[in-house]
């Protein structure tokens, strides 16, 4: 008995690395007003609203634009912005593109959605992981206040 109860108390601490990892931390953009939630591991920079994986091989930004209000117009002058990408979904809410990002054309996924007075914008963009791990993170993006 005395066995099992050190075996089991041993792998509840081994697994705690591991759990907080799974945890995440939150990323904001610059003035608060947005955030992803990144693998507790991460590198946040919050004063300009980016974070990379340990190996900086995924790296997020997230932003709300203060001279664009409406999810409508982010979705009229995306695709213009991100010719490589196509658009995956489209509501009154959300919008999401994925492709290839303009900055260095590595594979991204690029999301926006409409909150009261304010659209939240994100980008992933990876060169390591799955297209399913960076929507992941964008499927993080809400308000922070």
């Amino acid at each position: 008995m005395l066995k099992k109860s050190v075996f089991l108390t041993l792998a509840v601490f081994a697994a705690c690395p591991v759990l907080f990892a799974q945890a995440g931390k939150p990323l904001t953009n610059y003035s608060g007003a947005c955030q992803v939630t990144v693998p507790a591991n991460w590198v946040v920079n919050g004063m300009f609203g980016a974070a990379n994986s340990p190996d900086n091989k995924v790296s997020v930004a997230v932003t709300s634009p203060t001279n664009n209000t409406s999810l409508a117009r982010t979705e009229q002058t995306a695709p213009l912005m991100y010719p490589k990408d196509k658009v995956t979904l489209s509501t009154p809410t959300e919008f999401q593109m994925e492709g290839l990002s303009v900055m260095n054309g590595k594979p991204n996924v690029y999301r926006g959605i409409q909150l009261p007075g304010k659209v939240c914008l994100v980008e992933v963009i990876y060169e390591s992981g799955t297209v399913d791990d960076a929507r992941k993170i964008a499927a993080t993006l809400k308000s922070a206040k």
